[in-house]
């Protein structure tokens, strides 16, 4: 069975956001995942950042409002460098989450390796116009960040105000 690394950076920081792409389960009352064959747990390995800049586009109707990406090109400005969760999964379960994200996110990065593995995320190839998350888009984005990192509040706050422009 072949494993890499997810580098999750959006609502996918969140444990149980995940787990409802993998299992096929509804998150807080939505119900659209397909869920994938192997619905096995992933493993949380932590987190670092990488050298991309998240960001805000497009529209998606289930969170009423931007969802969040990388840019494509390298971010030269540390402060601005992603944190990521490293989730260790089956290729077929990284390929099935990529696939339930959707359309949008059909550009692969390749973020290195860790303890052998392809560290992957996703983003879209292009970049959108700055369209800003909702409050419940983004709740979910701070409570993500809080289970990665352990960061206080004010932490948190500080890291997603600065994409919010």
């Amino acid at each position: 069975m072949e494993y890499v690394i997810y580098a999750a950076y959006g609502s996918n920081l969140l444990t149980e956001r995940l787990l409802a792409y993998i299992k096929g389960e509804s998150f807080r009352g939505i119900t659209y995942h397909t869920g994938c064959p192997d619905k096995t747990d992933p493993v949380s390995l932590g987190w670092r950042k990488v050298p991309y800049r998240v960001y805000f586009g497009k529209h998606s109707g289930r969170w009423n409002g931007g969802v969040a990406f990388l840019s494509p090109e390298i971010e030269p400005d540390p402060e601005y460098h992603a944190v990521v969760r490293l989730w260790k999964m089956t290729r077929e379960q990284y390929e099935c989450v990529k696939s339930q994200e959707g359309s949008w996110y059909e550009k692969e990065i390749n973020l290195g390796t860790f303890d052998g593995l392809d560290i992957l995320t996703f983003t879209s190839k292009e970049k959108f116009s700055y369209n800003p998350p909702s409050k419940l888009y983004l709740d979910v984005l701070k409570e993500g960040l809080k289970e990665t990192t352990g960061w206080t509040d004010e932490e948190i706050d500080k890291y997603w105000e600065k994409f919010l422009k």
